[in-house]
């Protein structure tokens, strides 16, 4: 192993040793059928079944997260992807948190052949409200048994905001990184003419959209009519996430920017989704597809997938995340509403917890446990006589704070506390 690749190793390793403190366990299992077509270029069956575990460890200064997928072929199971990661979390400042983030993963080729990378970036946070927030960051990613000779450098930047159930985010990645390019012999191609190949000496035979060989690295560099080629990548994209009671809603659009002889046709373009449907607290049916681009640091071509399965949370249930974020701001929403004989049925709706409390002066601020009623429905009924009252609520037996869309005021200890006015 190379030196630039034992470095990247090391602190990729160091990631994964965050402190756990008050720490959080998500896990998941999903099954089903994959489809998927890629464009002719592919050895993956046309319809298969695929395994994905996943987990998740976050605590209050860092996260360690791990996933994979493994497809059954011809009554043999085959390891396909898989991704440990871990972030680093800087406390937060009037809002700005910084983050070192570091991953391995192995993405695999439809044409048979694996590629490894390392990757390591840092991001600044700005949180504006907690309803909004913004990102830019940077770093660098080594992948191997690829046609890349150089690390790709990164650079990314983006904003989320929350709209009622719904999250939307906005992103910009920018990759930059050297290769190995193929003159077009039928015309102008990406490299110099022969006669201009003599100052950069000689690299071995390897083409525009194909992986590396296991003897490439052995193999000399540059060959006539090869040459080293600067690409620049920039995609943009916009995502969503919608939860509407017992259904999710995801989806994805994209556009890529560069370089025709650095973009494929296929990857200018492209869009995908998934449906979640809970029948259980702790189960639910997934069906998505659409179109995924190419990566071209990594030669794995684009394909057209579809899924359709059944997903198991046997520990706290996972849930997508915003770069800023936390287990009180993910609370959605709280209610009351009247539910007869001098009660009053409150309503929280927050996913990815295990437990729901309230508390308030009608309790004497005991803690109240709700219960819950779907994936991020939780409910409580409770006697409470008409007038105004103070209330709080929190996840996971954290910090005890206001319930969104209720006006907050100090209380004696100098905390905030939510103002509920109850009318009969």
């Amino acid at each position: 192993m190379s030196v630039p690749k034992a470095r990247l190793l090391a602190i990729s390793a160091v990631l994964l040793t965050p402190q756990f403190a008050v720490a959080q366990v998500a896990s998941r299992l999903e099954a089903g059928a994959f489809i998927t077509d890629a464009s002719g270029q592919a050895a993956v069956p046309v319809s298969i079944w695929r395994v994905a575990p996943a987990a998740g460890f976050r605590g209050s200064h860092g996260s360690v997260s791990a996933s994979g997928s493994a497809w059954l072929q011809n009554q043999n199971w085959q390891l396909v992807d898989g991704n440990i990661g871990g972030t680093l979390v800087a406390p937060t400042v009037y809002g700005v948190r910084a983050e070192l983030i570091g991953n391995a993963s192995r993405a695999f080729d439809d044409r048979s052949l694996g590629s490894d990378q390392l990757d390591v970036q840092t991001r600044i946070n700005v949180q504006f409200n907690k309803k909004s927030g913004a990102w830019l960051g940077g770093g660098v990613a080594r992948p191997w048994r690829v046609m890349v000779v150089s690390a790709v450098d990164l650079l990314s930047g983006g904003a989320w905001v929350d709209v009622g159930t719904a999250t939307i985010t906005t992103n910009v990645t920018s990759f930059g990184f050297t290769k190995i390019a193929e003159s077009d012999n039928g015309g102008v191609g990406l490299c110099p003419t022969t006669a201009s190949l003599g100052s950069i000496g000689s690299i071995g035979s390897i083409g525009i959209g194909a992986a590396a060989s296991p003897m490439a690295e052995t193999a000399p560099l540059v060959s006539a009519g090869n040459c080293m080629h600067r690409s620049t990548v920039t995609d943009a994209t916009v995502a969503g996430r919608w939860n509407l009671d017992r259904f999710e809603l995801a989806g994805e659009a994209g556009h890529r920017m560069g370089r025709a002889d650095d973009v494929m046709h296929d990857s200018r373009n492209w869009a995908s989704g998934t449906v979640t449907m809970w029948v259980a607290p702790r189960a639910a049916i997934v069906a998505g597809g659409g179109r995924q681009p190419s990566s071209p640091a990594r030669g794995i071509p684009s394909r057209t997938f579809g899924t359709l399965g059944m997903v198991i949370s046997y520990l706290t249930p996972t849930r997508s995340s915003v770069p800023v974020t936390s287990v009180t701001a993910m609370v959605r929403a709280f209610s009351a509403s009247p539910a007869g004989d001098g009660m009053q049925k409150f309503t929280v709706r927050v996913g990815g917890v295990e437990s729901v409390e309230v508390a308030g002066d009608f309790s004497d601020w005991g803690a109240l446990t709700m219960v819950r009623r779907g994936r991020d429905l939780w409910e409580l009924s409770v006697p409470i006589s008409s007038g105004v009252h103070q209330v709080n609520i929190r996840t996971d037996g954290g910090r005890w704070v206001a319930p969104p869309g209720l006006p907050s005021m100090k209380d004696m200890f100098n905390g905030e506390v939510g103002v509920l006015i109850i009318r009969f």
